[in-house]
């Protein structure tokens, strides 16, 4: 349990202790910080500071908007900015607390710091990490490795735009900030932080993040091949593995550079992704017997009646899957997507893609049709009002479905096709395997080869950020190819076909015969 009183505030004059009592430690901290800490607002409150919701409503807009929709609202202390949200979702006011003390520890330090953390060297400012956590479940940002700040760091808070002091609070913020958005790039970029920090620990690089040369970044990214999978905890070490980390590293380095907090950027312009882009195949895509199965399993759900809602929603999630291309991450609720709106032109899904950037899918008839049945089932009108905030995919209980939740869902409505087909047929072992993603590239195929969509629209519609990686979808089917190879290079008639005797080299001054003779 978090004691306050044993952290000392070093920017008082005198120095001294912070509150014992956590609510008088929160007053506190608000107070010598300028920025509320952890604040608890309701209806009720909300009139007593303001007299009158109007006033509240034009001097907090987004607590009074969050209250419409009832319970309580928290505004807390997030690494420097302040975030309101519905209690529901709000962190405990100690957890709060106790991760501005470990982010500010510059200035807060502890009055009987562990052994552990002010030993050996390099540790000025460590981080204080929790003891109750398994050092592979703890933050990347809480690393001991990561504690204090090298040579590279800006002290002048004048240039120093990020506003922490610590590198580990350093890194917490660009993973914030670039991988909040996406589970799964969230994850990417802490296992590759973890690497770089396990291969310096392996060969006696101290740390921390900026003190690092661009020397040692150069050493780390030529050893990456050649490394011991202990020293990278399993990752791969393909070219196309290489890339990636080294297209983590200019993304951590740069967002660190460009805010202030490194004075310069030792990774600049190390490896490019370009060519991995360029190369950019999917492989995981659903073979046409599969893609026939599926479509005749929508198609039977959609003539059956009077479904409970657990398999309307099995068939709907398929079907956005199938006829949208969304990512795993894009369809499950999160901050209020994904959304529906129905205007006269028919129905869009407005989903929170990659990088936090808003993508609107318009969504066809085939698709609607089971999302107005899904609805029915759940006891909603078949068409959303334009102010309905309800998920679009719910879980038994009524609350919105995850990525687990939606991978879950989708895999069953697969086993349930896949045990519809003989045994032998090679597309149930593919469908057994197959996942939700399997469908996004389903549609990449079918806009970019089956209808010959214009790649800048068709990235648009799968949310990527180059037309280069769109253009990937083009590789995956030689049909289309052989096809322009066939017309390009007819065969010839039998008379102009040379005869076995004749030779197939003209001879000098001499046209080829057939195709190319004019």
């Amino acid at each position: 349990m978090l004691d306050p009183s044993n952290y000392v505030d070093l920017a008082a004059e005198p120095a001294r202790p912070l509150p014992s009592d956590l609510d008088s430690a929160i007053a506190y901290l608000t107070a010598v910080l300028g920025t509320p800490v952890y604040q608890t607002w309701t209806p009720a409150r909300l009139l007593e500071e303001h007299g009158s919701m109007s006033a509240a409503k034009v001097a907090q807009p987004e607590v009074f908007a969050l209250l419409l929709g009832g319970g309580t609202v928290v505004r807390f202390w997030d690494l420097g900015q302040s975030r309101t949200v519905s209690a529901a979702q709000a962190p405990g006011a100690e957890a709060v607390v106790g991760r501005l003390l470990r982010t500010l520890r510059v200035r807060f330090r502890p009055a009987h710091p562990p052994t552990s953390l002010t030993s050996g060297p390099n540790r000025p400012g460590a981080a204080a990490v929790r003891p109750d956590l398994h050092p592979a479940r703890r933050p990347v940002s809480e690393e001991t490795w990561l504690a204090g700040t090298g040579r590279l760091y800006n002290s002048d808070l004048s240039t120093n735009t990020l506003g922490v002091c610590d590198d580990g609070a350093a890194v917490h913020r660009f993973l914030q900030e670039r991988a909040s958005g996406s589970r799964h790039t969230h994850r990417a970029y802490t296992a590759e932080i973890r690497r770089l920090i396990r291969w310096c620990q392996a060969h006696g690089v101290t740390g921390p993040l900026s003190a690092l040369t661009r020397a040692t970044l150069l050493d780390y990214r030529d050893g990456r091949r050649g490394a011991t999978p202990a020293e990278y905890e399993g990752g791969e070490r393909s070219e196309a593995a290489q890339q990636r980390t080294m297209a983590v590293l200019r993304s951590l380095f740069g967002f660190l550079s460009s805010t202030g907090y490194l004075m310069s950027n030792p990774c600049a312009r190390l490896g490019s992704t370009a060519a991995a882009r360029a190369g950019f195949r999917p492989e995981r895509i659903l073979p046409p017997a599969a893609v026939e199965a599926i479509d005749r399993w929508l198609r039977e759900q959609a003539h059956s009646m009077g479904q409970r809602p657990h398999v309307a929603r099995r068939a709907a999630a398929l079907a956005v899957f199938r006829f949208a291309g969304v990512r795993l991450d894009e369809l499950a609720t999160r901050e209020g997507f994904p959304r529906l709106s129905v205007d006269a032109d028919g129905w869009t899904l407005t989903v929170m893609g990659k990088g936090q950037k808003k993508r609107s899918i318009p969504l066809p008839d085939s698709c609607t049709l089971f999302l107005k049945r899904y609805r029915i089932a759940c006891g909603l009108p078949a068409t959303p009002s334009p102010a309905e905030v309800a998920p679009l995919i719910r879980g038994e209980r009524g609350g919105g479905l995850g990525p687990s939740g939606l991978y879950r869902v989708v895999k069953s409505a697969f086993q349930e096709i896949a045990a519809a087909m003989p045994e032998s047929n090679t597309a149930r072992l593919v469908l057994e395997s197959a996942s939700p993603h399997w469908l996004r590239h389903l549609v990449g195929k079918t806009l970019v080869i089956d209808r010959k969509v214009p790649l800048p629209m068709a990235a648009a519609l799968l949310g990527h950020g180059s037309v280069v990686t769109t253009a990937g979808y083009s590789q995956t089917d030689l049909s289309e190819l052989r096809a322009i190879m066939e017309e390009s290079f007819p065969v010839r008639s039998s008379e102009d076909a040379p005869q076995p005797e004749q030779s197939l080299t003209p001879s000098r001054g001499q046209a080829p015969a057939g195709h190319f003779s004019r």
